[in-house]
Formats: structure tokens, C-alpha cells, sequence
């Protein structure tokens, strides 16, 4: 009989549960939420913060939440509190009223961040809504720390343990196997709304010189003519890095077919569209350092946009880009969660915790594939 292998998670998972316990037991001496049923009552002037203060596909996900919300409560006033990695998706949106930018470490250590958390808890919150499904007694304390005794606070649901923490939690919002629908249902359930979530898509807010500006730099590399394939490069954790070998493959395959590829990268992974022109000095990429809203729709023109598991597959689900994404391996259960949103696509898993374990030949398979499917939608 075959035994998994014990592995690292698993070993801090047995250290850290008896702290856990211990920390849940403390919760319940130190914080006390105003206990609630939905949906919760929104009247004129009502302030509703929600956290979002991790990354850029995590903010990408839950934009339509934000606007639905100020649609249903035009009166209400929405505040998010974000990180420097994901506020400039949502510093143009006229559907939210403030902002408040944090370091993205408040959410490991809340108690290091105090003078932060008191500055934004001036604002005297009736609702604070937590959209991150992680590191739930961290976000739970931090959601602690901000309310007042008549704030209300929700949050997809954790477990009975967590109630220490929220007013309310989600098992709605628990259920849904998306993010973007998970965000959704937490909306619907939250302030007893009927949002269709078969209905809602992506949201690009993007500004006029933004528009311009992508159309403008798609036309000087001379690619206004012809769709053409953008490659992501740039990954936020090591894990999700493909390899430059298997880049130069692909982008050998994507010529000899006919197609122009395009490279994306941030200005820290430059150095990798210097060793991918070493092997094909042809290929072009596009200027670093550009707004992220002109990059999203810079590829509103690609034909297909392949990347690792990042922000940027989210992007390219926002401009309606098809997609193959590469992705480490997942358990079946969370596989979806951030699936691309209301975009062809199909996902490659790797059979490790590694995207560098994914073979070329997979995703020119891919590529194949999906570029068929297009041609025959």
C-alpha cells in the first residue's frame, strides 16, 4: 500500500495546531463582535470597508463585487483597504470612495501595524467586509482591531472556531468553488442581495489615455494587424516560474506557425527577457514599467495570453483574452478557485508543487488546442 509523504505543510500544520487552539481559546477573552444575521442593514451614509490587502489577481476578482454593491447602495459610502500591489486596478474606479493602502505584512503581523490600524479605524466603520480566504484568525484579528462596538463584520465562512472574530460568516460564499463567484455570494448573502453571478463580468477600469496609450505602443511594435500571442514571464512566487528553456521552445513553435509572440514582464524579471533574445533575438516584449491598466488592455488585442498562475491570467480574463494558464499541482477541491472568469481557456497542472515540472510539449498541445477551439467558436 502506498503511504503520502509527509511534507513540510503537514509538519508545520502538526506544530502550529496546538497554538491555534490556544490563540481561538484567547479570542474569545479579548475580542467581542457585535453579533449579527444577515443580510445587514445599509442606510444613507453607511461605511462599509473591505479588506483586499493582498494581491493583484485577488483585487482583480472581487472589482465587481465592489461595484454591484455601490449600485445596490448608491448612499453607502466604500472604502477598501488595499496594498502598493494591487491599489492601481482600483485608484480610477468612481465606484469606490476611498482607498486606504497598506503594507502587505499587515495581515501576518496586525500587532506590528497599530498606528496604521488606529488611523484607518478613525473612520468609525458600520460594516467592514474581510475578502481574503486565507490566514483567517490573522484577518480576524486585524478585522478585530478596526471595528468599533456597533461595527458589523462578515467574512466567507472558516468554521464555528472563527466566530471569535466576524458577526457573520458566509457558508454561501464558503460553497462556491470561483473566487469571483465566492466574492459574489458574499455580496448576496452579506446585504441580501440577488446578484446573478451567471450574469456579471470581468471589469477593466480603465481611463481614456489608458485606451490610448495601449492602442498607440500595440501599433508602433507593429502588431495592429494581426492578434498576437502574449507570454507572460513574471511570476510573484518562485513555485509558479516556468522554465527560459521552455519559453524559447514555445516561442520557436508560436513563429513557425505564423503568429507573433509578445513578452510581459515587471522591471525585477527584465533580465529574463534578456536571456530569452539571447536564444531569438527577434522577439519583442512590451515596454516595462506601463500602468497595469494599459497593460490589460494592451491585451484586449492578443489572441491568446499563456502565463503562469499570477495576477496576469486574471488580467487577461478581464480584457476577454482566451487563456492557458500553468499551474502547480492543486487538490481537486481548489482547483477552481482561481480558475480564469468567463474566458476560454484550459489549465495545465503540473504533477509537483513546481510549474517548471510542465513540459513544452503540454503546452504547445495547449496552444494547439485552443487556438482551434477559437477558430471554430
Amino acid at each position: 500500500m502506498n503511504q503520502r509523504r509527509v511534507s513540510r505543510k503537514d509538519i508545520k500544520h502538526l506544530l502550529e495546531s496546538p497554538f491555534r487552539k490556544l490563540g481561538h481559546i484567547l479570542a474569545k477573552v479579548v475580542f467581542s463582535p457585535k453579533k449579527a444575521i444577515y443580510p445587514f442593514h445599509v442606510s444613507k451614509g453607511t461605511k462599509i470597508l473591505f479588506l483586499r490587502h493582498d494581491g493583484l489577481g485577488d483585487m482583480i476578482c472581487t472589482i465587481p463585487m465592489f461595484q454591484k454593491i455601490q449600485e445596490h447602495f448608491p448612499y453607502a459610502e466604500i472604502h477598501v483597504m488595499c496594498t502598493n500591489a494591487n491599489v492601481s486596478f482600483i485608484e480610477c474606479c468612481d465606484f469606490i470612495d476611498n482607498v486606504h493602502i497598506v503594507d502587505k505584512n499587515i495581515q501576518n503581523s496586525p500587532f506590528s501595524f497599530l498606528g496604521v490600524i488606529r488611523n484607518i479605524r478613525k473612520n468609525k466603520y458600520d460594516i467592514i467586509i474581510n475578502c481574503l480566504t486565507s490566514k483567517a484568525s490573522k484577518n480576524g484579528i486585524l478585522t478585530s482591531l478596526l471595528s468599533h462596538p456597533i461595527t458589523l463584520s462578515s467574512s466567507v465562512y472558516f468554521g464555528n472556531q472563527y466566530e471569535v472574530y466576524f458577526s457573520a460568516q458566509s457558508k454561501k460564499a464558503a460553497s462556491e468553488e470561483s473566487m469571483w463567484d465566492k466574492m459574489l455570494m458574499l455580496a448576496n448573502e452579506t446585504f441580501g442581495l440577488d446578484i446573478e453571478t451567471s450574469t456579471v463580468n470581468p471589469i477593466l477600469p480603465s481611463i481614456q489615455q489608458q485606451v490610448q496609450d495601449a492602442k498607440n505602443t500595440i501599433m508602433e511594435l507593429g502588431l495592429s494587424e494581426k492578434p498576437f500571442i502574449a507570454l507572460n514571464i513574471s511570476v510573484g512566487q518562485a513555485r509558479n516560474q516556468w522554465n527560459i528553456e521552455s519559453y524559447v521552445s514555445l516561442i520557436k513553435y508560436i513563429i513557425q506557425t505564423g503568429k507573433e509572440p509578445l513578452l510581459f514582464a515587471i522591471q525585477k524579471d527584465y533580465y529574463l527577457i534578456d536571456l530569452i533574445q539571447q536564444h531569438i533575438p527577434s522577439i519583442q516584449y512590451y515596454p516595462i514599467g506601463r500602468h497595469i491598466l494599459e497593460v490589460g488592455e494592451a491585451l484586449t488585442y492578443a489572441a491568446i495570453t499563456i502565463s503562469p498562475d499570477t495576477g496576469f491570467l486574471h488580467l487577461a480574463s478581464v480584457a476577454n483574452c482566451p487563456i492557458i494558464g500553468l499551474y502547480c499541482a492543486l487538490s481537486e477541491d481548489v482547483k477552481n478557485e482561481w480558475a480564469p472568469f468567463r474566458v476560454q481557456n484550459i489549465r495545465i497542472f503540473s504533477e509537483t508543487d513546481k510549474v517548471s515540472d510542465i513540459s513544452e510539449q503540454s503546452v504547445i498541445d495547449a496552444f494547439v488546442k485552443l487556438d482551434d477551439m477559437i477558430n471554430h467558436s
